[in-house]
Parts: structure tokens; C-alpha cells; sequence
């Protein structure tokens, strides 16, 4: 409705602009010679009428803003007709392009049937103006008429054309704009789709390895704190054999849950491979990290399985700091010798990297 009302009004405006042309060109005529035609009292009337449509134009917009465009359209017919009349006071050569121009407002709003309306009114209000008007009084001849109507005849086919060629080409655009949207949208979704673990809706390997490496990288330069958890699934194997490989994803797909609903916003979780996760901590400390490790261990013991009948499940859990001198490849080595450790010693737990206990493997 905004745009609508822009345009209306630029409309409107252009009316005024022209209505300052008609009344300079009227005065320029009226003192060229036209005094002789009519008097002073005439010029006025004249002047004050155009002036009133326009006006009236104002004021039936404000009060009927809803039909803003028959209102704009009906005042320009009206002008038309007014200035076409009042500059045949001067000259018998008055200009048809007066009576053409209510057939070009319709095109600004691209509408067919405004157009066709005030088209076919328009051939008939001249049809009634001659014969009332000119023929009667300016003594016109009938050839005029047939020309000047078929000038109008000629002025609606060719704005129909113009507006239905419009019309093709605003739909053409939008078509080109939404095959566009289309395939910015596919883009994300396959970017997405190379991103995330179609399981698990975590992100995958991959993707993981790259955000390591970017916030090691970080953490050289800037002194980022991360940390890096590693989690399995205690006796996975044993789940599948025991209730199926269909339940075994529905373990994975709790377990991923349960890690994304613990972890903060600036974490960052992935499937590594199998039933192993990862999640890498970002602006917090060790030991704030190690309480979300022990939060997601927590979470996943007291998850329900009902489809496996209870029957527990539970992550050990090995977790790392960044030192100075690591990689994205150390850092996950550390991590994954502190999940070996919580494995050896029990499982059910988190354990911390240390250099004493742990010895790193490179996968």
C-alpha cells in the first residue's frame, strides 16, 4: 500500500505541474491577441477551474484513498477535457494529445481493466463533446472527428500493447527472480547437506577438522580458549546386536540430541564417525568445559529409551585444553587418549587429558 500511495501522490503532483503549464500557456495566449476573444473575467474563470479540479482531485484522494487510481485516472479525463476546451477558445488546432493522456495513467499501475474502462469512456465522452460542442459551436468537421477518434481508438490498442508486453516481461522477471531464490536456496541446502550428518543433523567429520583447525588458528593469534571433547557410546556394539542396527540410530539420534540441547551457543558439536561425537568449547575454561562434558554424560544416562526397554546407555568421555604448541590433530589425539582412559577405567565418565597417564595415537 506504501509503494501505491507514492506513486499516487508523484501522480498527483505531475497534475499541478501541468496544471502551471496550461494556465502559463492560457495567459500567454490571452495576451498575444486572446483578449480580443474573451475578456479578463473569462481568463480568471478559466484559471480558477482548472485550478478547482486539481484541487478537487486532492481532496476526493484524501477522503477516497481506497479507489485512489479511479480517482486520479477520473481527474486527468477531467482536466483533459477542460484544457482541451479552454485552449480552443485560442487556437482550432488544439493538440489531441490533451485526450490521449488519461489512456497512459492506467499504464504506471499495469492495469488492464482501468485501462479498457476509462479507454472506451474516453472514445465515448469525445463522441458526446463533439456533437454537443465542437460541431455545434467551433463548427468542426465531421473529418476531424473521425480523426481525432481514430487517434483514440489507435491510443487504447496501442496502450494495450504496451501494457500487456509490460505484463509478460514483469512476469518473466519474477519468474528469473524466483528460479534465482530457487537456486540460492538448493545451494544451501547442498552446502548444508556437505556440512551436516544426515543422521544426526550434527555436523559432519569434515566439517568438524576445518572449525578445529580455524580456532587453533585463532587461539595462536588471539588467545582463544577452546577445548576439545570426544565422546562414544559405551558397548555400542552390543546395542546393535542385541536390538538391531533401526535402534541403534535411534540411540545415535538421542544421543546427538542430547549433546545439542547441553552445549552453548558458541560450541560447537559434530558426529565424528560411528558412535563417536565431538564437540569443540569455545570462551570458557577448563573447568567450565569439563562441567559440560559431565552435564552431556548426565543427560544421555537419564535419557529414555523405551524402545530398547530402558536398557541403560551411557558415553565416556575424554576432554582437552589448547596448549601453546597444539594442532587440530594433537588436540584431538589428546582428547581421544583421555576417552581411552575413561574407557579402561570404567566407562560412564569423563576424564581429562594428562600428559602422565595418557600417551597420544595418531589415527
Amino acid at each position: 500500500m506504501g509503494n501505491v500511495d507514492v506513486v499516487n501522490r508523484q501522480v498527483l503532483n505531475a497534475y499541478w505541474v501541468v496544471v502551471a503549464m496550461v494556465l502559463v500557456v492560457e495567459i500567454i495566449y490571452f495576451i498575444n491577441g486572446g483578449s480580443g476573444r474573451y475578456d479578463f473575467a473569462s481568463l480568471i474563470y478559466r484559471i480558477v477551474l482548472v485550478i478547482g479540479i486539481a484541487g478537487l482531485g486532492e481532496l476526493l484522494y484524501i477522503y477516497f484513498r481506497r479507489y485512489g487510481r479511479q480517482v486520479i485516472i477520473g481527474v486527468s479525463l477531467t482536466l483533459a477535457y477542460v484544457n482541451y476546451l479552454n485552449l480552443s477558445v485560442y487556437t482550432e488546432n488544439v493538440p489531441g494529445m490533451f485526450l490521449i493522456f488519461p489512456m497512459l495513467v492506467p499504464l504506471i499501475y499495469f492495469d488492464r481493466k482501468l485501462l479498457d474502462l476509462f479507454g472506451v469512456l474516453n472514445i465515448f465522452l469525445y463522441t458526446l463533446f463533439y456533437f454537443t460542442l465542437e460541431r455545434t459551436i467551433y463548427d468542426r468537421s465531421i473529418e476531424d472527428f473521425l480523426l481525432m477518434e481514430a487517434m483514440l481508438v489507435s491510443a487504447l490498442l496501442l496502450a494495450r500493447t504496451v501494457l500487456a508486453r509490460a505484463i509478460e516481461i514483469g512476469r518473466q522477471v519474477e519468474h528469473l527472480t524466483q528460479s534465482q531464490q530457487d537456486l540460492l536456496v538448493d545451494k544451501a541446502v547442498s552446502q548444508r547437506m556437505l556440512k551436516i550428518d544426515a543422521l544426526t543433523q550434527l555436523y559432519n567429520h569434515v566439517t568438524f577438522y576445518e572449525y578445529l583447525e580455524d580456532l587453533v588458528d585463532q587461539s595462536h593469534r588471539n588467545g582463544l580458549e577452546i577445548q576439545v571433547a570426544v565422546l562414544d557410546i559405551d558397548n555400542f556394539k552390543k546395542i546393535n546386536d542385541t536390538y538391531g542396527h533401526i535402534i541403534g540410530d535411534l540411540v545415535l539420534k538421542e544421543v546427538s540430541i542430547r549433546i545439542g540441547m547441553t552445549v552453548s551457543l558458541n560450541d560447537f558439536a559434530a558426529r565424528y564417525g560411528g558412535e563417536e561425537f565431538a564437540v569443540i568449547f569455545t570462551e570458557k575454561s577448563l573447568e567450565e568445559a569439563f562441567d559440560y562434558t559431565e552435564q552431556i554424560r548426565l543427560a544421555v544416562e537419564n535419557a529414555n529409551y523405551s524402545y530398547m526397554g530402558n536398557h541403560p546407555v551411557t558415553v565416556s568421555i575424554g576432554l582437552c585444553t589448547y596448549e601453546p604448541e597444539d594442532t587440530a590433530e594433537t588436540m584431538f589425539a589428546k582428547a581421544d587418549a583421555a576417552l581411552y582412559r575413561a574407557k579402561r577405567s570404567g566407562k560412564n565418565r569423563v576424564e581429562q587429558y594428562d600428559a602422565n597417564l595418557d600417551s597420544i595415537k595418531q589415527r
